[in-house]
């Protein structure tokens, strides 16, 4: 996989991106900002916070 969790405790665990998934990650926000279009589809899809986007989305010149 190239998301892992590590659990620690009863009900404790950390997520974290194996080397996969950060070359994963990568190439997405590389295909992602290939136009502003895609740019917005992907913080459409991907964000899930619409105030967070609308920061971004204002400070984008893409």
């Amino acid at each position: 996989g190239s998301i892992i969790s590590v659990y620690t405790g009863d009900d404790v665990s950390v997520t974290a991106l194996t080397d996969d998934g950060m070359d994963e990650l990568e190439q997405m926000l590389k295909d992602a900002r290939r136009s502003p279009q895609e740019w917005n589809d992907f913080l459409d899809s991907f964000v899930d916070d619409e105030l967070l986007i609308a920061r971004i989305k204002a400070k984008s010149s893409r």
